[in-house]
């Protein structure tokens, strides 16, 4: 099991070691052995398809690196922690899967509104107004002329 995508998770939950010990029935002490180590865990199968079912995720999800681990991404996803106002990578993401107006308005100055509508869909375009301003003024400006243009194609 990948211990990073079971910490993510368990993060955006707000779930402790203690109740998916509790649910799943194991010891704390056996999911504080797997969440030690930072790559992958071992663990049995059938733990690792109770953590699957109770948690309501794919194995495959629990498996898999989360995306931008170990790879050139994650250093292009620190322009999104420039200032601290999230710890880390899954506080952002959690963050901007809540649509929280300053984790959106981060997510489209760095990416651009495209990027962030294939990340969090369409209401990117239409919530725009609620989290523009947390993007740089002059950026927000050049935003701004794009969402006109897109919802009304002939006021260009």
């Amino acid at each position: 099991m990948n211990i990073q995508s079971l910490k993510a998770i368990l993060k955006a939950r707000g779930w402790s070691q203690t109740e998916l010990a509790r649910r799943i029935g194991v010891s704390r002490q056996a999911v504080s052995l797997w969440l030690r180590n930072d790559g992958m865990a071992r663990v049995h199968a059938e733990h690792l398809l109770l953590v699957s079912r109770v948690l309501e995720v794919p194995v495959e999800e629990l498996v898999r690196p989360l995306p931008a681990q170990g790879d050139e991404g994650e250093t292009e996803c620190v322009a999104l922690l420039w200032d601290a106002l999230y710890p880390d990578l899954v506080d952002f993401a959690i963050a901007a899967g809540r649509f929280e107006p300053k984790a959106v308005g981060r997510l489209v100055e760095v990416f651009g509104l495209y990027a962030a509508a294939r990340i969090l869909g369409a209401s990117v375009w239409k919530k725009f107004d609620d989290f523009k301003r947390f993007i740089h003024p002059a950026r927000r400006q050049q935003l701004e002329t794009l969402v006109r243009w897109r919802r009304d194609p002939t006021a260009a």
